[in-house]
Formats: C-alpha cells, sequence, structure tokens
C-alpha cells in the first residue's frame, strides 16, 4: 500500500509540473484565446493522466493483493510443514531418549551379568544353561540327559547317546584367570599370568577325565566345553612357550570343546542318530517283509489244499452226477417194465412146484415151518 500511495504521488507532481509550464508558456502568448485552449488541453490531458493513473494504481493494487495472498497462503504451508518438522523432531528426540534409557538399563544389566559372572558358583551355572540350551537346540530330547550321575558319585553337566554309549560333556568357565591375563602390561607379567591361566585349565582338563568310564557305557573320551570362544582360543589354539594343551588333553582323554566346535560334534551325532533310527526302521521294516513273504507262503499252501479239495468236489460232484443219471435211468426202465406185465388175477400157479395149477383148483395153503 505505501508503494501504491508513493506512485500516486509521483503522478500528481507530474501533472502539477506540466500544469505550471503550460500556464508560464501561456503568459508569454498575446493571444488570450490561445491560452484558453492550452489551458483546456491541459485540463483535458490532466484528466486522462489522471484516470490513466488511477487505473494503474488499480492493477497495481491487484497485483499486489494477490502477491499478499499468494504469499500469505505460500508462509501458511510452509508454516504447517514446519510444524510438522518439528513434531516429528519432537517424537523422534522422545523415541531416542527411551532409546537412551533402554541401553542405560541394558548397560546397568551386563554391570549385573559381569559381577554376576565374577563369582564361580554362578559362573558355573551360567556355563551349564548355555550347554542346556545348546544341546536343546541341536539334539532331540532323548538323545541327551542333564546332571547324569556315575556309580562312584561322580556328576557330569551333560551326556549325548550316541550308538548304544554315553559321551560325557562337562562345562568349564576360567574366566578371572583369563581375565588377568588380559589385563597384563608387561611381557614378563602376561607370562606369568598365562602359566597361572593354563594351570586352572589343566585342573579342568584332569577333572573331565575323571568322567571317561567305559565299564559305564561311556565311549573312550569325555568333552570339556568352554562357553566363551575367547578363552577356548587363547587355552587350545595359542601355543607359547611349549604348552601343547591339546597334547594334555590327548593324554586325559579329554577333547576341548568350543560353542561352535561343539555344535558341529552335535551336528555329526544328529546326522548319526538319524542314520541309525533309519537303519533300525529298515531292519524293522525288513523283518516286516519276511513275515508277510512267511504268511504269503502259508496263504499259498493253504490256496494249494484248497485247490485239491475243490478238485476233489469236483470229481465226487461229477460221480454222484453220473450215479445219479445211471439212478434215474433205472427207475425209469423199472416204471416202464411194470406197465407192460400182465394182471396178476389171471395167472394160477401150483403152490408145490410154482407152476399155476391146470385142473382149475385153488391155491394150496402154504405151510408154516415151526422153529
Amino acid at each position: 500500500m505505501e508503494i501504491v500511495a508513493a506512485s500516486a504521488l509521483l503522478f500528481a507532481g507530474l501533472a502539477l509540473v506540466a500544469v505550471a509550464v503550460l500556464v508560464r508558456s501561456g503568459r508569454t502568448h498575446d493571444d488570450g484565446a490561445d491560452a484558453k485552449t492550452s489551458l483546456e488541453l491541459l485540463q483535458a490531458q490532466v484528466a486522462e493522466l489522471s484516470r490513466a493513473t488511477t487505473a494503474s494504481v488499480g492493477e497495481l493494487r491487484g497485483e499486489l493483493e494477490r502477491a499478499l495472498t499468494t504469499a500469505e497462503e505460500r508462509m501458511g504451508t510452509q508454516a504447517g510443514a514446519t510444524q510438522r518438522a518439528l513434531t516429528d523432531l519432537a517424537r523422534q528426540l522422545g523415541d531416542l531418549s527411551a532409546r537412551s534409557e533402554r541401553i542405560g538399563e541394558l548397560a546397568r544389566e551386563v554391570g549385573s551379568l559381569h559381577d554376576l559372572l565374577k563369582v564361580p558358583q554362578p559362573r558355573g551355572g551360567f556355563g551349564e544353561l548355555l550347554l542346556e540350551r545348546l544341546l536343546a537346540d541341536t539334539l532331540p530330547a532323548e538323545s541327551f540327559a542333564l546332571q547324569h550321575t556315575f556309580r562312584d558319585g561322580l556328576r557330569v553337566d551333560a551326556i549325548v547317546r550316541s550308538g548304544g554309549r554315553i559321551v560325557p560333556i562337562d562345562a568349564k568357565f576360567p574366566l578371572e584367570p583369563f581375565q588377568a591375563l588380559l589385563t597384563a602390561t608387561t611381557d614378563d607379567e602376561r607370562r606369568s599370568r598365562r602359566r597361572a591361566f593354563l594351570q586352572q585349565v589343566k585342573r579342568h582338563v584332569d577333572a573331565v577325565g575323571r568322567y571317561v568310564k567305559p565299564d559305564e557305557g561311556t565311549v573312550d573320551v569325555a568333552m570339556l566345553y568352554m562357553p566363551a570362544e575367547q578363552i577356548y582360543y587363547h587355552a587350545f589354539v595359542i601355543h607359547e612357550e611349549g604348552d601343547d594343551m591339546r597334547a594334555y588333553c590327548a593324554d586325559r582323554k579329554v577333547v576341548p570343546a568350543s560353542p561352535n566346535t561343539l555344535v558341529a560334534y552335535l551336528q555329526l551325532v544328529a546326522l548319526g542318530l538319524r542314520g541309525l533310527a533309519i537303519e533300525q526302521r529298515s531292519r524293522e521294516l525288513h523283518d516286516q517283509i519276511r513275515r508277510a513273504a512267511l504268511d504269503l507262503t502259508t496263504f499259498r499252501d493253504l490256496y494249494d489244499q484248497l485247490g485239491k479239495h475243490v478238485e476233489n468236489a469236483s470229481k465226487k460232484f461229477t460221480e454222484s452226477l453220473r450215479a445219479l443219471d445211471r439212478a434215474t435211468d433205472a427207475v425209469e426202465t423199472l416204471g416202464q417194465t411194470q406197465l407192460a406185465a400182465p394182471a396178476q388175477g389171471t395167472l394160477a400157479l401150483d403152490a408145490g412146484s410154482g407152476e399155476p395149477p391146470t385142473n382149475g383148483g385153488t391155491y394150496p395153503r402154504p405151510r408154516v415151518v415151526e422153529r
């Protein structure tokens, strides 16, 4: 609006200047009529200039109003987008704060777990729990057992049944000497702490070696399970100062295992169990086929006997039919013979000779023989 007012003032000033110039020029002419004509012409030009100025100001005002409306719409849209962005930012900040709190809780839980694992007994229970979950996730429930007790009272953490034998598995977690080894700052201190760490591992190997009891159905080896890959690596993979822990384990009939190697072993056992199950099923199927073959042989014998009986019955039926035909023919022949014989009243038989009397007499009375 200030621009419109300034434009109007500018056009008005230009009009006054033009009027002053025309008036001044009119004074120099002696002819009054020409001055009057010039004044009228000036007035007409001023009026035309005023109308043009008014139209221009109107157009300028419309364009300015449209520009202001567009600017207001853009500002409203931008304000809405800004508000939505701020809302999303606030929500994300809230989520980030919640996640930060959760991370803090997890850190406290990890710290609590670390403190818990410092105590030997809970640390051993944690290793047994990891071993139990590993067995449950890899093998069928009937192929392993937990806390198996031998006849002398020794108790192993778990056993795996394979091929009619059992494989003892015991979990050990030498965390404290391993942490001491990691915190060593000098070479001498590291060597000293490594020797202490390996001595602890050897004690665990000796303890696990006592579970090898072939007279109670175990295989010739027992497995030492370490739930941490890093501990297993430093104990049985790294060889320093002539310490060969694998040779030491072989002398005690102990097989060391980490989570990865134990999973591979259990998968191999699972494959073996499936092979044994297939073999057992094949044996049962073979027995069933053999019994079916025997039943089929018995049925064939019975079927042959039945065929013989049917054949004999057919022969008897044929013979009976022929006998019936002969009897029928005999009966028919007898009937025809009776129809052709003379009447009994015309016959005269002699009582003594069996011939009929010739003199027209009667038959004599038959004699009765007394006994």
